[in-house]
C-alpha cells in the first residue's frame, strides 16, 4: 500500500546513512481510527511475522508533564499478546492523537530523548523494524531499516 506518511521519515531524527536506508508503509487501515477486532487480530498476525513472537511491547505517550517549562511526557509499556485485545482497543480509544509502538517483546525503554519522533528514530535503528499506530488512529505503519 502507498502512504502519505512518507516524509514521516525525515523527522524521526536518522543520520543521512540510516535514512536512505530506510522504507515506510501502511501496512493495515482501520477506516474510522476504530480498532475492530478482526483488524487486531490481522495486526498481531503481522506482528508474529515481523518479530518471531505472537507478543510485543507496545509503548505510548500521554499525560505530558512541564519541567522548566518545556513540555515532556514519559512513555509508558505494557507487554501483549492477542489475549489483550481489549486492553489495546482500550488504549486506542484512550491515546487518540498520540502514537503506539508495536516493539519486540525485549524492548528495553532506556532511550535518551524526550521528542516522541526521535524516540520512534532510535527505536527504528536499534531494532531495524518497528510497528507505529498513527496520530490519527486511521492506519499503522511498518518502518524498517533495510540492509
Amino acid at each position: 500500500m502507498e502512504c502519505s506518511w512518507e516524509g514521516f521519515l525525515d523527522i524521526i531524527g536518522l543520520n543521512q546513512d540510516i535514512r536512505q536506508k530506510a522504507e515506510l508503509k501502511t501496512l493495515i487501515e482501520f477506516p474510522l481510527a476504530e480498532p475492530k477486532t478482526d483488524l487486531l487480530i490481522s495486526l498481531f498476525e503481522y506482528i508474529k511475522c515481523i518479530f518471531g513472537s505472537g507478543k510485543c511491547t507496545i509503548l505510548w505517550w500521554y499525560e505530558p508533564n512541564s519541567i522548566n517549562g518545556k513540555s515532556i511526557s514519559n512513555p509508558y509499556t505494557e507487554v501483549i499478546s492477542k489475549d489483550d485485545l481489549k486492553f489495546l482497543q482500550d488504549k486506542w480509544h484512550r491515546i487518540a492523537g498520540d502514537y503506539i509502538l508495536f516493539l519486540p517483546e525485549e524492548f528495553n525503554p532506556n532511550v535518551d530523548t524526550n521528542d516522541e519522533e526521535d524516540f520512534i528514530g532510535v527505536c527504528l535503528t536499534k531494532y531495524s523494524q518497528l510497528l507505529l499506530k498513527t496520530p490519527d488512529a486511521n492506519e499503522v505503519l511498518y518502518l524498517r531499516i533495510n540492509e
